[in-house]
């Protein structure tokens, strides 16, 4: 693997040494070391040869040893690149990480999975159902591989006492990892690949507010999670008689060591923030300057200690970063702009756009991680035309979080496929289906949606 690596890299790289970029496809010396840059970091983001987080330093030490010496003059300053990797949408996922770090801390998390388990207990579907929903709307503030990973510890007890060919144990390895997918999409921070899309659009003066993006995505994930309850009950449930199953299964309870005044006290401030973010376009300050909120106030009363704060996901904020880093280059040296005139995309619609860029996405997501494809497609999106910036960005972006047919689509697939009891043709077969019904939701309600509020306009082909 590290030879082969090798070999890409020289491949990659060695044409850019000798000006044949600049032959071959037209471009400027930037453009051409820019170019190069992309193609050695995508391939060490698709294989994570290194780890993702070192080539998210790589990408700054290239832009700032190669790419800007060899510009010459009109070169941008360093804080042109130096700025993405703490730049409003790092703050905004940090905030995030807080509230994440919140919840699990406060037990907040298990205490929504355990009373809507211990709820539930008559009907495998209403089970299913609700388990979906809390999973999905947990991984609306969380890492969808930790709520994931939480929500199988939950349910683990459960399903110890079903064997491995039980319907009910094949639904709920099922309704986990694709709602905790699902429910990426609900809010801005509720997944990397939101998180990049909007940092590339901030950086390009566009912005979608908090409440406007659920306002388009949280119907979609809604009805979703929903679609997916309905099929797994159709596909499994119907055919089993899961009342006794249920029945006798028992929830542990584990004791916190935290007082319900605290745990009151941190709801609190998460629901200071999650309105703060909601109601950003009324009150005027910015999605970033209201995730501070949840830092100074968990971090200051030490609400949270050290520990926590050292334990906060540091290295997937530099791999953001590395990925606003490499699409603010495309602007800078004109790359982006230079593919979408080479593939005529300019040309295109709104709607034509929005569709092309989310079947694309959602494509490569099948087998790539959904954050590698939203570094990939996302900086040639910023080659458009400014008003088709909008409709492609948020095409690439939810797109990127919609494909869930393998093990290997997301880290919470692959979790739930190590429990054992479900076959790769299984999951193919759910997860297809559900990714293909996520995909029309989301470019029919969603699209309408984002119509009727004025971001995009559809009534132009």
């Amino acid at each position: 693997m590290i030879r082969a690596g090798i070999v890409f890299s020289s491949l990659a790289v060695f044409p850019a040494f000798f000006g044949w970029y600049q032959i071959w496809l037209g471009l400027t010396r930037p453009q051409e070391i820019n170019l190069a840059i992309a193609l050695l970091v995508s391939f060490l983001w698709v294989t994570e040869l290194f780890p993702l987080y070192v080539t998210g330093f790589l990408v700054l030490f290239l832009e700032l040893v190669w790419l800007l010496p060899a510009w010459g003059s009109g070169a941008p300053k360093t804080i042109t690149f130096l700025s993405c990797y703490f730049s409003e949408t790092i703050l905004l996922f940090l905030g995030g990480f807080v509230i994440s770090s919140a919840i699990t801390s406060y037990g907040l998390d298990s205490a929504i999975a355990r009373f809507v388990i211990q709820k539930t207990k008559g009907s495998a579907f209403l089970l299913v159902l609700s388990l979906g929903f809390a999973t999905g709307f947990l991984s609306c503030f969380m890492n969808n591989t930790a709520t994931a990973a939480m929500m199988l510890g939950l349910v683990s007890s459960m399903m110890k006492s079903l064997d491995e060919n039980n319907p009910l144990r094949k639904s709920l390895l099922f309704i986990v990892p694709f709602s905790a997918n699902l429910g990426g999409i609900g809010t801005p921070v509720g997944t990397l690949p939101n998180v990049i899309g909007i940092g590339y659009l901030q950086e390009r003066g566009l912005e979608i507010g908090f409440l406007n993006w659920m306002a388009f995505a949280f119907p979609v994930f809604v009805l979703s999670v929903l679609a997916l309850a309905i099929l797994l009950y159709i596909l499994y449930l119907k055919k089993d008689n899961s009342k006794l199953s249920i029945a006798s299964i028992q929830i542990s309870n584990s004791s916190l060591s935290v007082s319900k005044r605290d745990r009151l006290i941190a709801f609190g401030v998460i629901c200071v923030t999650i309105v703060g973010w909601v109601s950003s376009d009324l009150h005027g300050f910015s999605n970033g300057t209201i995730a501070l909120i949840p830092i100074i106030v968990f971090f200051g009363f030490r609400l949270l200690d050290l520990k926590e704060f050292r334990n906060l996901s540091w290295d997937v904020l530099i791999l953001m970063g590395g990925g606003i880093a490499l699409g603010k280059a495309f602007e800078e040296t004109g790359l982006a702009k230079h593919f979408v005139e080479l593939f005529m995309l300019g040309e295109s619609n709104q709607l034509g756009l929005f569709l092309f860029f989310s079947i694309l996405s959602l494509g490569l997501s099948c087998f790539l991680s959904n954050t590698s494809v939203a570094n990939l497609i996302l900086p040639i999106t910023m080659g458009l035309p400014t008003h088709l910036i909008l409709p492609a960005a948020i095409g690439a972006t939810i797109g990127a979080s919609l494909a869930m047919p393998l093990p290997v689509s997301t880290p919470p697939n692959a979790l739930a496929f190590s429990y054992g009891g479900i076959k790769s043709f299984e999951m193919l077969k759910v997860g297809g289906i559900i990714s293909i019904v996520a995909w029309i939701f989301f470019v029919t309600l969603g699209g309408l949606i984002l119509h009727i509020l004025g971001i995009v306009d559809f009534s132009k082909f």
